[in-house]
Formats: structure tokens, C-alpha cells, sequence
């Protein structure tokens, strides 16, 4: 009667989500990782254990949801830029950790009598790898260390080459045979799929996040890029997964870094699917299979070598090329040496066509259980020693402590969201306050409980659980006062203020209460006139007119839109005066930066009639220094010029020393 209510949609919804919970925390308990505890309870409620869950179509979809998400976040995890860099050595890395295993592999096809076709095949089983591990390495923190990217990438060539080597066997299975022009389609093809999803993607992607706001909608369109990207895969020959992977670059280099909406796409694959694939990985084991004859003893001892000799040596031959150190050694070999992703299918495939039999399956099954095991070890005890060559994660004390007066739900939401965007560059924090006008007990007291109400809201709007927000209500005479002692209270880094883009800055510059918070702090403050989603931006364009900005504060408003752009996740385009350009190439040389940054002498593109060559999918910043006659002197007139003239995103940043 039990074991029927497991069958049935609640009970089965039931044990998958128990083990997902209960297995990681026994086996943190017992200082292993995560994943094998996921993996052992599968193997405990699957019909070679307890028998509680079957290995049928349900289960098997969900867990090629969680294979798809798997690589997904893989290619999410990669820095575009850092990727870049390094595509030459993921190709050579590509190349070694294929090559060593597939005549490795060949070569025991060979000893056990395998023919030619299934030689083939075995060898393409090991020469794929699956990122079971890489979990453990964004929880650590250090997925963007150079050795990381090399190995993910990597990995999206040993998949693509394992699958392309069976959809040719397969081929010449069915009687087709392996011809130059099969090949050659399956080429072309998968180059103008490559192509299509890395620049064609992210470009439709901006242009649907200016028409159609909402994270909703957003992440709905992440969703469906994602699974279109794998079932286009399909149709072409290949399997989901190198899909799921480019899928996963296209939105990297789409969003911004820590986008909300990446975040929610990778909770619900992280919490759910992907833990569902490491379930079926031990659903399917039987691990007392060795125990049934001596031939499958011996089967499976040269399987496992087989898998754990080809990887070091490809992993070793890497580390020595590119001299990293034993950490990076042993986590790239911690991280390539799993099977399981194009290993399970490999292996179905091949024992549906005859091309390997019941023994040899079973051997390579009980294999992939030890090296889903022994990797997130390696990789668990190896990967904290890893250092990251980005700066992201640098403290930038502008960025730490950033305050945002609410005065509009609507305003604030992308206020609040840049801002959020912003901190976490420096695992900062965000302060958001609504004062409320201190005018007598009664009429006081209404009005701050109005604004507690309306704080709510903004963190209701962005409805995002990783932003780490401060909710302020504050009682005081006018605005500008609430807002600058919670200032001072809180030790602000940064206040970031609306604005409309109204008035002169010779006429109250920017507003009342502006005038009274940027030329009453002490405190950097950023104004900004945001009509536009952050995810629709596709550059930031950093203007610097003449004498705006002396030269001992241009390094600081240097590096500050830098990590602006890196938080976008859009390049970086410097307009500058020619009397900076001398020192703004110097301090670029310094910085050392890998994020994408122009140079252009600014001409007359300040001008009004000029603005309308830019793209609305702009960010442009203003620097302001120093007192209010001397922003009024070097600036006149230019942000409200702007501002009227451009219907993109505009802020002024404006440092006091």
C-alpha cells in the first residue's frame, strides 16, 4: 500500500524533495559533500535499494531538466571576458582530456573483443565529462578562477566531439555509413547554431527587455531561450546539453552580473532539478552489479581505470603547459574526471544496438557511481585554495554602503535594483529610506506608517531574496535632513537619488531636495534619470567634458565606472576630453582590467542635436566634483541638455573631495 502512494504524484513529489533535503545535511554531517548524498539516496530509493521509486518516464524527465539546468548554470557561472582570454587553452584542454580517453577507451574496446563500431563508442563514453562538482565551486565562490573557466569550457568540446563521434556511429550503424558529407552537415550546422545563440541571443534579448518590463517576463524569456537552445541542439544532431551550455554564455553576456532574474533561473535548478539528476545518477546504480560474476570484477577494473587514468594524464599535461598549481591541478582533474552526462546515454545507446553487452554496461554504470563520488571530493578539498583572477569580488568602498531615498515605488524599484546591482560588486549592503515629515504627534505618526507601508512595496516589486536590504523609515522636518543623517547614521558610502531631468543647475541645480543632499554631504552622491530596464542596456558610455574633473579624483571615478560597467555586464566606452586621454591610458595600463573599455576624444557629442545617435540601450554617466559653483561652472547646463535630448538611462555621479 506504501510503496502505491510513492507512485502516485503527491508521494512521489514527497520522497524526491525528503532526499533532497534530508541526504545533503547527513552527509555535510559526515564532512562529504553534498552531492553524494544526494546520489547515495537515489541509489537507496531506486530499485536496487529499497525499491521505493522506479526508474520510469517521470523520473527521467525531471532528471533531463536537471542535466539541461546543470549545463546551464555551467555556462552562467563562465565570465564572458575571462573565457575569452582563455578559449585557446579550453581548446587545447578540449583536444588532450578527448584524445587521452577515446584511445584509451578504444584500446580496452580492443581487449575485450569489441568491434570497430563499439570501439569507437566505448572510447567517446570516456572522453565527455560531466560538472557534477560545480556546484561546490560557486558555492565556494571561486568558479571564475582561470583553471575553472578552462576546464568548463573544455567541457562543451568534449560533449559536442562525444556526440558528434555518435551520431556518426549510429550512422554507420543503420547502415549509412561514415561519409564526408554527413560529417560535414553535422559541422556546419552546429557552427551556424553556435553562432546563432552566442550573438544572436542576447541581442534579441535586449531588444524584448525594452519592450516588455517585468521580472516575470523576464525570467519566462530566460526559461524559454533556455530550452529552445537545448531542442534546437536536438534537431541538429547533438545532444541537449551543448545547447543548454551556449545557452548559458548567451545570457551571461546578456544580463547583468548577480541579475535577480539569473538568480531566480538558478535557484530553481540548483534547489530542485539539478539535485533530481543527481538522484537518478544513484537510481540507476546497482551497486552490488560487480558481485554477480568475475568477468564483470574485471570488466569494471579496467572501466574505472580506464576513466581515472585518461583524465590525470590529460589534467597533469594541462597543468604542466600552463603551470598551475596543485590546487588548480587537482580541481581541473576533480572537475573532468565525473561521467555521467553523455556517459548514461552513450552507454543506453550502445547496449539498445548491440554494441556493447549487459556486463560492460553494468561495469561503466557501477563507474560512473565511483567518479560522481570521488570528484566532488577532489573538488571539495581542493577548490578553497583556488584563487579568482577578477576583481569583482574587491572591496570598492564606494559601492559598500549605498543608500536610496524612496519618495516613489515606481522610481525606487530601479533605484533600488542598480543599486543592488552595485553592492554586490562589493558584498555590500543597500539602505533603503522613506522619511516621513515630522509635523505635529498625530499627523506624524500617520505619515511614517505610510511610508513603513511603502517600503514594503519596493522589496515586494523586486522581489528578489539574494538583495541584502535595509528597510529605513525615518521621521524628520524636510527630506534632505532624514535622508543625510541616516546618512551619517549608517555610514553611507554612496546615496543614489531620483531625478526627472528638470530645471538648470544654475537654477537649483537639480531639485530642492537634491541641492540640500549633494551640497549638504560629505557623501558621493549618484543621480540618476532611469526610464529604462537595467537588462536592456548594452553599454555604458563614460562622458568626461573639460576641466569636469580634476585629476586626482579621475582614478577613483575611473575605477567606479568600471565595476558600473562590469555590473551591468556591458563594455565600457570612455568620451573624454583630450586633456585626460593621456592620464585615462595610464590608469587603464595600471588597472590591468579585463573588462572591455574604449577610448574616444570627446568632440561636440555633447550637444543636443548629437544625442540622437546614440543608442537608447545606452548608459551614460556624468562626473561632477567639488562645490556647487564649480559643477555650475564645468558643467553649465549639460545634464539637463541630456537629459531632455536622450531617452535612455542617465545618471550624474558627483564626488564633494
Amino acid at each position: 500500500m506504501l510503496l502505491e502512494l510513492f507512485e502516485k504524484p503527491v508521494g512521489f513529489f514527497l520522497i524526491i524533495m525528503a532526499i533532497i533535503l534530508i541526504t545533503p545535511l547527513l552527509s555535510e554531517k559526515l564532512k562529504l559533500p553534498g552531492i553524494i548524498g544526494i546520489i547515495i539516496g537515489g541509489m537507496l530509493i531506486g530499485p536496487h535499494g529499497f525499491g521505493l521509486l522506479e526508474d520510469n518516464d517521470r523520473i527521467q524527465f525531471l532528471s533531463t531538466i536537471g542535466l539541461v539546468y546543470l549545463m546551464f548554470s555551467a555556462g552562467l557561472e563562465v565570465d564572458i571576458n575571462q573565457f575569452m582570454k582563455v578559449r585557446t587553452r579550453a581548446l587545447i584542454f578540449g583536444i588532450i582530456t578527448f584524445i587521452f580517453p577515446q584511445l584509451m577507451g578504444m584500446g580496452l574496446g580492443y581487449i575485450l573483443g569489441i568491434d570497430w563500431l563499439g570501439m569507437i563508442l566505448l572510447g567517446s563514453a570516456f572522453a565527455s565529462h560531466t560538472l557534477i562538482a560545480f556546484p561546490i565551486l560557486t558555492k565556494l565562490g571561486v568558479a571564475r578562477n582561470e583553471a575553472v573557466a578552462v576546464t568548463t569550457g573544455a567541457t562543451v568540446l568534449t560533449d559536442i566531439g562525444a556526440f558528434i563521434v555518435l551520431a556518426v556511429v549510429l550512422g554507420a550503424k543503420s547502415g549509412g555509413g561514415i561519409t564526408f558529407g554527413y560529417f560535414a552537415q553535422l559541422l556546419v550546422l552546429l557552427t551556424i547554431f553556435t553562432a546563432a545563440i552566442i550573438f544572436g541571443l542576447p541581442r534579441l534579448g535586449k531588444f524584448i527587455f525594452q519592450k516588455l518590463t517585468g521580472r516575470a517576463v523576464e525570467f519566462q524569456f530566460v526559461i524559454v531561450a533556455l530550452f529552445v537552445a537545448a531542442f534546437t541542439a536536438e534537431l541538429i544532431g547533438v545532444h541537449e546539453v551543448v545547447g543548454a551550455f551556449l545557452a548559458g554564455l548567451a545570457i551571461n553576456s546578456m544580463l547583468p552580473r548577480h541579475s535577480p532574474v539569473a538568480g531566480h533561473v538558478l535557484f530553481i535548478g540548483e534547489s530542485f532539478f539539478i539535485p533530481i539528476f543527481l538522484l537518478y545518477s544513484g537510481l540507476i546504480t546497482d551497486p552490488l552489479t560487480f558481485l554477480k560474476s568475475p568477468q564483470t570484477i574485471i570488466v569494471a577494473i579496467g572501466v574505472t581505470i580506464v576513466a581515472y587514468v585518461s583524465k590525470l594524464i590529460a589534467a597533469w599535461i594541462t597543468a604542466r603547459i600552463y603551470k598551475y598549481t596543485k590546487s588548480e591541478f587537482w580541481t581541473v582533474y576533480g572537475l573532468s574526471h565525473a561521467q555521467a552526462a553523455v556517459t548514461i546515454p552513450t552507454l543506453v545507446i550502445g547496449l539498445e544496438t548491440g554494441l556493447f553487452d549487459t556486463t560492460l554496461f553494468n561495469a561503466a554504470i557501477l563507474m560512473i557511481l565511483l567518479t560522481s563520488i570521488t570528484s566532488p571530493l577532489i573538488v571539495q578539498r581542493f577548490a578553497p585554495d583556488l584563487q579568482t583572477v577578477s576583481t569583482d569580488d574587491e572591496q570598492v568602498p564606494l559601492f559598500g554602503r549605498i543608500l536610496v531615498p524612496v519618495v516613489d515605488v515606481k522610481q525606487a524599484e530601479g533605484l533600488v535594483s542598480l543599486a543592488s546591482l552595485l553592492a554586490r560588486t562589493s558584498k555590500g549592503k543597500v539602505f533603503a529610506v522613506s522619511v516621513s515629515n515630522d509635523k505635529g504627534l498625530n499627523g506624524g505618526a500617520t505619515s511614517f506608517g505610510l511610508h513603513k507601508e511603502m517600503l514594503g512595496r519596493v522589496t515586494d516589486a523586486l522581489n528578489d531574496p539574494e538583495t541584502e536590504i535595509e528597510l529605513i523609515p525615518r521621521m524628520a522636518s524636510t527630506h534632505a535632513q532624514g535622508i543625510l543623517h541616516t546618512s551619517h547614521e549608517e555610514n553611507a558610502s554612496l546615496i543614489v537619488m531620483g531625478w526627472r531631468g528638470r530645471r538648470t543647475l544654475r537654477e537649483n541645480v537639480l531639485g530642492s531636495v537634491l541641492d540640500e543632499v549633494i551640497w549638504g554631504s560629505d557623501t558621493p552622491v549618484m543621480v540618476g534619470k532611469l526610464p529604462l530596464p537595467l537588462n536592456s542596456m548594452t553599454r555604458v558610455i563614460f562622458v568626461v567634458p573639460a576641466t569636469s574633473v580634476p585629476p586626482i579624483a579621475l582614478r577613483r571615478m575611473l575605477e567606479a565606472t568600471i565595476v558600473f560597467a562590469k555590473s551591468l555586464n556591458v563594455p565600457l566606452l570612455i568620451r573624454a576630453d583630450s586633456s585626460y586621454m593621456q592620464n585615462l591610458e595610464a590608469l587603464l595600463v595600471i588597472a590591468r582590467e579585463d573588462h572591455p573599455v574604449t577610448l574616444e576624444v570627446l568632440m561636440d557629442q555633447l550637444k543636443p542635436e548629437k544625442l540622437v545617435h546614440e543608442a537608447v540601450s545606452d548608459f551614460i554617466i556624468l562626473p561632477g566634483f567639488g562645490s556647487r559653483k564649480r559643477v555650475a561652472d564645468t558643467l553649465g547646463n549639460i545634464p539637463e541638455q541630456m537629459a531632455k535630448s536622450f531617452d535612455g538611462n542617465l545618471v550624474i555621479l558627483h564626488f564633494d573631495k
